[in-house]
C-alpha cells in the first residue's frame, strides 16, 4: 500500500492506517488518524514532506512518512 512518502504535490489522500504504535501516537498529536484527509503541498529533496490537513501545514519526516498508509 502507499505511503505518504508516495505523495505527489497537489494531491489529497485519506490516511488508510499507521504501521507503527509509536508513530500512530505521534500522528494523533498533529490531528492525523485513520481516515483523515491530507493534502500534499510540497516534498523537500532528501527532507520532510509538507501536508495541509484544515487550514493547518505540516512538515512530516520521510521515516514517520514511511509508516503512514495512504489510498492514492
Amino acid at each position: 500500500m502507499p505511503t505518504l512518502n508516495d505523495v505527489q504535490t497537489g494531491k489529497t489522500v485519506t490516511v488508510k492506517s499507521i504501521l507503527d504504535v509509536g508513530v500512530a501516537t505521534q500522528a494523533l498529536r498533529m490531528g492525523i488518524s485513520q481516515g483523515e484527509q491530507v493534502t500534499c503541498i510540497s516534498r523537500v529533496p532528501a527532507g520532510p514532506t509538507v501536508i495541509q490537513k484544515g487550514g493547518m501545514e505540516l512538515a512530516i519526516g520521510r521515516e514517520l512518512c514511511q509508516q503512514i498508509e495512504v489510498q492514492l
